[in-house]
């Protein structure tokens, strides 16, 4: 959805709205789109638009350990300056502020409400997803899902070289 900037008012924009969201590849998705739910508002700055509101969106990943297909609902909220490229300056590197990273350049009078949800949806998504906290993920020799239960694997023998080390875990009687 795009937002011309001629369509906020002096008082802002109130836009609520429920629609699928494609979010591209990445590590970790089932499925490249997903349903989001988002309440926003739109307000005209001196310079620029400010955008504040909140997401609920539901995604289909694949957990970290065991590979399988999950649901994720995420709810968060954020916040956006939307400032006119002239405003931020050049493109030299230059470390970034804290104030300066919710900060976008505003292309063509118009904002990609898409866009802005793609962006803080995917940056909401962990890093290694997991379908529960107690997944004990696959067995690395065989490739058992061990949720499932267990592989019929032998135990494996520890490696002779790292014997002394497992001395040291076992306690030594008192001395004396």
């Amino acid at each position: 959805m795009l937002v011309e900037l001629s369509q906020i008012p002096a008082e802002g924009l109130q836009l609520s709205f429920r629609d699928t969201i494609r979010l591209g590849e990445m590590a970790g998705a089932a499925r490249d789109v997903c349903s989001v739910e988002a309440d926003l508002r739109l307000t005209k700055t001196g310079v620029g638009v400010a955008a504040r509101g909140q997401f609920r969106a539901t995604v289909d990943l694949a957990c970290s350990r065991c590979l399988e297909p999950f649901v994720l609902t995420i709810a968060e909220p954020f916040e956006v300056q939307y400032l006119p490229s002239r405003e931020l300056g050049g493109e030299d590197e230059a470390e970034l502020s804290r104030a300066e990273l919710d900060v976008v350049a505003l292309a063509e009078d118009r904002i990609d409400v898409d866009a802005l949800l793609r962006e803080n949806i995917l940056l909401s998504l962990p890093v290694q997803p997991v379908c529960r906290e107690a997944c004990r993920g696959l067995c690395p020799r065989c490739g058992a899902n061990l949720d499932a239960g267990p592989c019929g694997c032998s135990p494996e023998r520890p490696d002779p070289r790292l014997l002394a080390l497992a001395k040291l875990r076992t306690p030594r009687p008192p001395e004396g």
